[in-house]
């Protein structure tokens, strides 16, 4: 299968390469289906969108802060189908701007993906992370 988009133009890609959220990532509920597009001397994926030309700049979050963890709610796991730590993907929204001091990353809700069955959802966790981590200032 193939898509156009602005920024990568034609991306060829399998169906075993689409990731699905049964209520899309905050803000984009509406489009459910994704596929991650990597390139290899950057920190930051793109979830790019098949069902709409736009894409969500995404990082592993153990690149922001090492120590980076929380547990998953039952209920995710059993939505995602997930059945071993081997399964998760976690990933962060990123946003990109023009003066490097303001490029960050949301900890606060990250998208758990199933490396498997590829089923995704982001959740929402408690104020132990920020909303809005700064590379190069801190959390805000």
């Amino acid at each position: 299968m193939k898509i156009f988009t602005e920024y990568f133009g034609e991306i060829e890609y399998t169906e075993e390469d689409i990731i699905e959220f049964e209520k899309g990532p905050l803000g984009f509920e509406e489009y459910k289906k994704y596929i991650l597009i990597r390139e290899e001397d950057l920190f930051v994926e793109w979830l790019q969108s098949i069902e709409e030309d736009f894409s969500l700049t995404v990082m592993n979050p153990f690149h922001a802060i090492d120590s980076y963890e929380f547990e998953i709610p039952e209920i995710v796991i059993e939505k995602l189908s997930l059945e071993s730590s081997e399964d998760v993907i976690i990933k962060t929204v990123v946003i990109i701007s023009e003066k490097m001091e303001d490029i960050r990353t949301n900890l606060q809700s990250p998208i758990i993906i199933n490396a498997k069955t590829k089923k995704a959802k982001q959740i929402i966790l408690d104020d132990n992370y920020p909303m809005k981590h700064y590379f190069y200032k801190g959390d805000e």
